[in-house]
């Protein structure tokens, strides 16, 4: 019995360093996953912005021609307590906005829940985002933040 199990053992060791010789010596590597540019948003000649407690810019514009609003996403203290501030916001139609979005503390959305106007931002945890949109149809439409809506980060666009 000890003829047939050196054998085996050879052809055993055989097969696998030639299974050991075939692999080759790198680690395999990663492709990096390709990154997509954001859409851009057409510009037109900007307004003046009103909100509810009236002009916040004189009808000034910025360097992409649309007026400027800065939008403050907050939790204060970290109270729970989020919201948009200003939450209210009121544009004329045809009017292009450049929106400056600021998350104080964690991961918020600037979100209007519409169908007919596509503004759907992200904005990490202290840091500042840019959005311009033109605003091409009358309504009032619903923008939240879409992890915090249900605990009252929601606010109103209206467009006359």
């Amino acid at each position: 019995m000890h003829k047939r199990i050196i054998p085996l053992v050879m052809l055993a060791g055989l097969v696998f360093l030639a299974a050991a010789a075939c692999g080759g010596d790198s680690e395999p590597t990663a492709t990096p996953a390709a990154r997509s540019s954001p859409p851009t948003i057409p510009q037109v000649p900007a307004a003046t912005v009103a909100t509810e407690t009236g002009d916040q810019t004189g009808g000034q514009t910025d360097s992409q021609g649309g007026t400027p609003i800065d939008i403050s996403l907050q939790d204060p203290g970290k109270s729970g307590e989020y919201k948009f501030s200003p939450s209210e916001l009121t544009f004329s139609v045809g009017e292009t906005v450049t929106f400056t979005l600021s998350s104080e503390t964690e991961f918020h959305t600037f979100t209007v829940d519409d169908d007919r106007i596509d503004i759907d931002v992200d904005v990490d945890s202290g840091a500042t985002e840019t959005v311009s949109f033109t605003f091409d149809q009358a309504g009032t439409f619903n923008l939240i933040c879409i992890p915090h809506s249900r605990l009252g980060m929601v606010g109103t666009i209206t467009v006359r």
